[in-house]
């Protein structure tokens, strides 16, 4: 059978995609292309793998459909892609088949050299991907990005290939791009055995990427063993089928694999018979220069500028020409024999668009191009099957014309260089205007061509970005400054919007590029340490990236591999064993206390002369463990002793970067002040946002670090996130502040933005309303809705550019439940972790349990669970378990079994018997779906409860793998749980909201007693003060997350509290910066009547 293959695209999870890129807009492109077969993209990605097992079905071995209830959706609509497909096409997608393929990126070092290398799995089913997937999960962060970046050498990913996936291959991505490929000249590799070594045996297939052509390739004997394949790489369903192949042979998936690696059969047929080519010369990498000055070389022009740009100095992006010519050993192509054959093709769109002088996405080109498909099929038998002739007068002549020059290949190139994409035209501007009238297309007339302007220095088209984006492209003047310091210590105020994230990358790079010492960076979020460790991965950098407890863990267990760490949980039981005569509140309060001296510096054997104390952490030290607060001071009790421990650690961390340096508390300070008497510290920081005055944290530290270590001093104020009037607004507001920054944030953005203030009658009036105005902001989500709005209110924002804050968590369920009466999703996000609280706990529990990753306390909480087991029950199984983490059941049961009151045993044989049916399922490859069934069936779990979906959510993206999970899960307890990929409205409380930013951000609850927050005792008036103050840097914080607008909401009545008053926060703000709100509802008309007289 010959059919069309495009095997190489990516979904709506890899980022700069389309969110159009779902499997049934994929297929309804393919099938308006021509193109019956289309590879998955993106199966690593948990979400996405989970939408290819609900949507497809096998057709053929290997080759995947819609299953039939999906085609029967798009027949009656229930899927709209009319937004997405030319007006008056109506494709048949239930003949596109689905191929199972993934790209992975891998940044290594091989050779002494930093290698970035994509490259192409393909997958003959779907078990297979499970598998690869559950290895490759253990490696990195498969939900980041549907290309995920793995710190895996490339022989390595084939070696595991190839024992998780038989009958599976790998092809190199785009071999020349010269940043991320084979042969890249930035990363890659001389030859290909470089690469994979003892199993380059295994590669029979290169993909020649947008920027070469088989004619390049062909001039390198050395791949003459490798079929070359093309593929379109496509972020998007319209940009389907730029490069793809045509197959004569099989339709499944091994045949046509089979063809990939022998074009010609046993029988000596064709059955790879050709590719389809986008010009080489129109990829983005095709010649070298520097886009920024407007340079563009051939390759001989670079040598004799010897690879030097001539207006800045510095070095050229060398383009896939010159590398092809540096590893040629033939001035001329050679084809071995068999080789498919080429065409070298123009997308239709650009073809339209440059007959009707207009671009490739208007409605004039889509409106040609849709009368078109529906004439001659499709997009390919148009420009590779239609009769010239058919073309001229069904058509237009110039069609026809164009048509065969590019078949011809007599078109007129513009290269593309250092990722600008290059320009093919098929007909000078002469020869455009001397076909007049022909330039027709049904009724569709040609564009007037523009006034020629005077002709300036080149600068090339660049897609507009948002100025936040091109400021971390480049640095700007202060950033520079702080990036390239040459002081030991040096510590940067950054403002909100400045950059901060960004700024710390850089100088991290910066010191690591000039030093062979170590570099060790420390961020107070588990998030924070995952955004900076895949940012440095991605340039390349291998550089330690923790939290304070993760990096003080790391060297604990250097020196100390047993050590376990006690819990919250895990402490109370070891108070309650020590003091059983005590109260729960009394034990909670003891638990506080050493929670409080660990936490304010107390460090090594000064806190042990309190006898609760030292008899804690006696107790610890006979069990190998360290209090979960105490490991920072343990930590510093290990450098105080100077020994060699202490030199190794000093030693291994090198360069230290503290991130949210303002957030430290007392304990972290003082290790900080330790490493720096020997070791560089680069802190950055805001004070105005320091806001975890409840865990010990004082901005005044960041002030000592200043004063106490001298270092060099670099204030970041530009702010590139927030519009002006909220850079303003949030700036009046913190001037209040007896300690804050003297120089305030200035916004380089020209739009002002918004800023409003919204009075509510009660709090379920204030949910109304919020919701009411993100309905407007979304433009409707209904014709109702949109018939409502009045004209031009209507926005165009999506779900996920929305949050609501505020200040405490019960703030949330009456926003949730307006949001909910309207249908709009939301996802709620506290401090901690949502299933450590709530419905999702008791699966949380289970899944450490089974890793054994739980402690004695939380096997006692699903004990706790079972009818009959009260709390006399467990206290006496307390005194009988193992104080220690990491435990089984056997040993839970043991205890049990030493109890002489057997009633407990019997109330717990029906956990026994599950623990008996779950333990076995546990030790299987990736059982975590398996396992949730069965827990959620146990204890009457409802899915739709939205803590259980989330969690069952959390699972899917995550992994099978049950080690990983309860990883995953653990690493996150006490983190914000946010998924910036989830397509819904944020409602989060406003300590948990920092780090992130939304287009438009509505606070909710801006009332005395509410935010600033009533103290819970009475406060001397020193104390008052800077609680208010940090009240009111949280405020700051939250009103700098806001780019375009930010709406504060304020109520009459909540629930207990029937008079509340503004905050005194909102008169703070000058009143020439409040936006007023209008009603963005249409009024009623007014309906007369004739009044009665009597």
């Amino acid at each position: 059978m010959q059919y069309i293959a495009d095997l190489h695209i990516h979904s709506r999870y890899s980022r700069a995609t389309s969110k159009a890129s779902h499997l049934h807009g994929l297929a309804a492109w393919a099938a308006i292309k021509g193109i019956q077969v289309v590879g998955t993209g993106d199966f690593t990605h948990p979400a996405w793998f989970a939408h290819i097992n609900e949507t497809l079905e096998e057709a053929e071995p290997g080759f995947f459909r819609l299953r039939d209830q999906e085609l029967e959706k798009l027949r009656r609509r229930e899927i709209d892609l009319s937004g997405l497909l030319p007006d008056g096409v109506q494709p048949d997608p239930a003949g596109v088949r689905f191929v199972l393929t993934s790209e992975i990126s891998s940044i290594y070092k091989r050779g002494g050299r930093v290698r970035k290398v994509h490259n192409i799995l393909f997958a003959p089913d779907l078990e297979s991907v499970r598998r690869l997937n559950a290895t490759l999960a253990g490696i990195g962060n498969l939900e980041a990005d549907g290309r995920p970046i793995l710190g895996l050498d490339s022989r390595d990913l084939l070696e595991i290939q190839l024992s998780t996936m038989p009958g599976g291959f790998l092809v190199p991505a785009h071999i020349w791009t010269p940043w991320f490929s084979l042969f890249g000249s930035k990363s890659g590799f001389d030859a290909i055995e470089e690469c994979f070594d003892d199993l380059t045996e295994h590669v029979f297939a290169l993909e020649t990427g947008l920027s070469s052509d088989p004619d390049m390739n062909r001039r390198i004997s050395a791949l003459d063993r490798f079929t070359l394949i093309s593929n379109s790489d496509c972020h998007s369903p319209a940009r389907l089928g730029r490069e793809s192949n045509l197959f004569d042979t099989g339709f499944d998936y091994f045949s046509m694999r089979d063809a990939i690696r022998r074009p010609v059969d046993a029988q000596g047929r064709q059955v790879f018979t050709a590719t389809v080519e986008f010009y080489p010369e129109e990829g983005k990498y095709h010649c070298d220069g520097h886009r920024k000055c407007g340079i563009c070389f051939e390759p001989d022009e670079t040598i004799r500028h010897n690879a030097i740009c001539p207006r800045c100095g510095r070095p050229l992006t060398i383009g896939v020409l010159y590398r092809v010519m540096e590893l040629a050993d033939r001035k001329e192509p050679h084809y071995p024999p068999g080789s498919p054959a080429v065409h070298s093709l123009i997308p239709l769109p650009e073809m339209l668009s440059e007959l009707l002088g207009t671009g490739p996405a208007t409605k004039k080109v889509m409106a040609a191009y849709g009368r078109l498909i529906t004439t001659f099929g499709s997009e390919f038998d148009l420009l590779l099957k239609a009769d010239l002739a058919d073309i001229d007068s069904l058509a237009s002549p110039m069609l026809a014309e164009a048509v065969r020059r590019v078949r011809e290949k007599r078109v007129i190139r513009r290269p593309g260089f250092d990722g600008e994409f290059g320009v093919i035209r098929v007909f000078t501007d002469e020869e455009r205007r001397g076909f007049g009238g022909q330039l027709s297309l049904f009724g569709i007339t040609a564009a007037r061509p523009r006034r020629k302007k005077k002709k300036t220095a080149a600068v090339l088209p660049v897609k507009k970005k948002a100025v936040a984006e091109e400021a971390e492209a480049t640095p700007d003047p202060d950033q520079e400054r702080a990036i390239t310091a040459a002081g030991g210590h040096v510590i940067v105020t950054a403002g909100p919007g400045a950059g901060k994230t960004f700024t710390l990358v850089r100088r991290v790079l910066h010191v690591a590029a000039g030093s062979n010492t170590p570099c060790t960076v420390i961020t107070f979020t588990n998030r924070a340490a995952d955004e900076v460790r895949q940012r440095l991965a991605a340039e390349g950098a291998e550089v330690f990236v923790a939290t304070f407890h993760g990096y003080c863990l790391h060297w604990l267990r250097h020196y100390e591999p047993s050590l376990g760490v006690a819990g919250p949980g895990l402490k109370l039981l070891i108070l309650r064993r020590l003091f059983p005569a005590k109260s729960d509140r009394e034990i909670r309060e003891m638990a506080a206390r050493i929670s409080a001296t660990f936490s304010g510096g107390h460090e090594c054997e000064e806190g042990r002369d309190d006898e609760l104390m030292a008899r804690y952490v006696h107790v610890l030290d006979e069990i190998a463990h360290v209090d979960i607060d105490g490991v920072v001071p343990r930590l510093t009790c290990l450098l105080q002793e100077n020994g060699p421990a202490a030199a190794g650690i000093r030693s291994g961390t090198g360069h230290l970067f503290i991130d949210e340096f303002q957030d430290l508390n007392r304990s972290q300070f003082e290790l900080v002040r330790l490493l720096a008497r020997s070791l560089p510290v680069f802190a950055i920081g805001d004070p105005d946002q320091a806001i975890y005055g409840f865990r010990g944290s004082d901005p005044a530290y960041f002030h000592r670090f200043a004063g106490e270590l001298q270092p060099e001093q670099y204030v970041l104020a530009r702010n590139y996130r927030s519009a002006a009037h909220i850079v303003e607004a949030a700036a009046a507001v913190i001037a209040n502040n007896t300690a804050r920054q003297e120089s305030p944030a200035v916004s380089v953005r020209s739009e002002p933005g918004s800023v409003a203030i919204q009075a509510c009658a009660s709090a379920d009036a204030e949910a109304g309303f919020v919701a009411a105005r993100i309905e407007q902001l979304l433009g409707g989500t209904s014709h109702r809705e949109i018939d409502r709005l009045a004209p031009g209110t209507g926005g165009a924002a999506s779900l996920a550019d929305i949050a609501v804050l505020y200040r405490t968590g019960r703030q949330a369920e009456p926003l949730a439940a307006a949001l909910a009466a309207r249908g709009l999703p939301c996802q709620v996000v506290n401090l901690s972790a949502f299933y450590t609280t709530g419905a999702g706990r008791i699966l949380y529990l289970w899944i450490l349990a089974l890793a054994r990753h739980a402690d004695s306390a939380g096997l006692l909480a699903i004990a706790g669970m079972e009818k009959g087991i009260g709390r006399r029950s467990l206290q006496a199984l307390e005194q009988e378990m193992p104080i220690e983490s990491g435990l089984g059941w056997d040993l839970f049961f043991d205890a049990v079994d030493r109890l002489a009151d057997r009633s407990v045993a019997a109330a717990l044989s029906g956990l026994r018997t599950l623990v008996h049916a779950l333990q076995p399922l546990a030790d299987r490859p990736d059982p975590v779906p398996q396992l949730l069934e069965q827990l959620m069936a146990r204890y009457g779990l409802d899915r739709d409860e939205p803590d259980i979906e989330r969690f069952l959510r959390l699972a899917r993206a995550t992994s099978p793998s049950l080690a990983a999970f309860a990883a995953h899960l653990e690493q996150h307890s006490d983190s914000v749980v946010y998924d910036p990929r989830a397509e819904a409205i944020t409602l989060m409380t406003l300590h948990a909201a920092k780090g992130l930013e939304f287009a438009h951000v509505f606070i909710t609850g801006v009332e005395e007693d509410l935010l600033p927050l009533a103290p819970r005792s009475r406060l001397d008036p020193a104390d008052l003060q800077r609680h208010v103050e940090e009240e009111r840097r949280l405020f700051f914080v939250g009103m700098t997350r806001a780019r375009e607008s930010l709406c504060l909401c304020h109520a009459a009545r909540r629930p207990g509290r029937d008079q509340c008053r503004p905050s005194r926060f909102l008169a703070e703000i000058p009143a020439g910066l409040i936006t007023p709100i209008k009603s963005g509802t249409r009024k009623k008309k007014t309906r007369y009547r004739q009044l009665s007289l009597f």
